[in-house]
């Protein structure tokens, strides 16, 4: 057999490209390439409600789901109200100066439907839970006030006077609703109704509240029907 001669770069290549060569034996000491992981499902989604700031309130909620049951959750929504009074939540003519503000806060558990979708925080689901809320209105109304002339007298004048009412209201309220994905990374849609009671009391220098003129008024009472969307990020 005739031995073929290589040039001396291309023999020494040729022994480490042997069977048993170095580079073939460092090739197979590697480990296999790691499989890539799940990504983990969101524990925690954080929403803020869309309708409220119509009646000029600001509703933001966390939601968590419990540890030791994934398809089970716990939401606390902190609540502000800040501005002038709109004319959505009153069956009366508005003030252009009558304002409100306030602060509150609502605990929600959920339980979501198995099968309408794998992840935790997700799908069809059943909520309940209470409320508590407390309002400050500033307006003005007709009446007597005294005032102190030039000549150093008093007299009685009739006109609008400012006035002040405060209102406390609690409740609680049972609501259905669906939360998925959206197609734009982490945000969700949160969408519910459902069926509320709720109870109030005020002070105010009147004998009847001025804000108990609709279902959306701020000192409304009695069965309500929650019903709305809010727009979140899931973490």
């Amino acid at each position: 057999m005739r031995a073929v001669l290589l040039p001396p770069g291309l023999g020494a290549l040729a022994v480490l490209l042997l069977p048993g060569g170095p580079l073939l034996a460092q090739q197979a000491d590697l480990p296999p390439a790691a499989a890539p992981q799940p990504q983990r499902p969101p524990t925690l989604v954080v929403k803020f409600n869309v309708f409220q700031p119509l009646v000029r309130g600001y509703h933001l909620e966390i939601e968590k789901t419990l540890r030791a049951f994934p398809r089970h959750s716990l939401g606390l929504t902190l609540q502000g109200y800040c501005g002038p009074v709109t004319e959505l939540t009153a069956r009366r003519d508005v003030q252009p100066d009558e304002r409100v503000r306030g602060y509150g806060a609502e605990l929600l558990y959920r339980l979501y439907f198995p099968g309408t979708n794998p992840d935790p925080l997700m799908g069809f689901y059943l909520g309940l839970g209470p409320h508590v809320q407390r309002f400050e209105l500033h307006f003005q109304a007709d009446g007597w006030q005294q005032q102190l002339a030039d000549d150093g007298l008093k007299y009685y004048q009739y006109g609008p006077l400012p006035y002040r009412e405060t209102i406390r209201r609690q409740g609680a309220a049972v609501v259905a609703g669906y939360q998925g994905p959206l197609d734009l990374g982490p945000l969700t849609l949160d969408f519910y109704v459902g069926l509320g009671w709720r109870q109030s009391s005020f002070r105010s220098s009147f004998a009847s509240s001025r804000y108990r003129s609709s279902d959306f008024d701020y000192g409304a009472r009695g069965f309500y029907f929650p019903i709305g969307f809010k727009l979140g990020a899931a973490l």
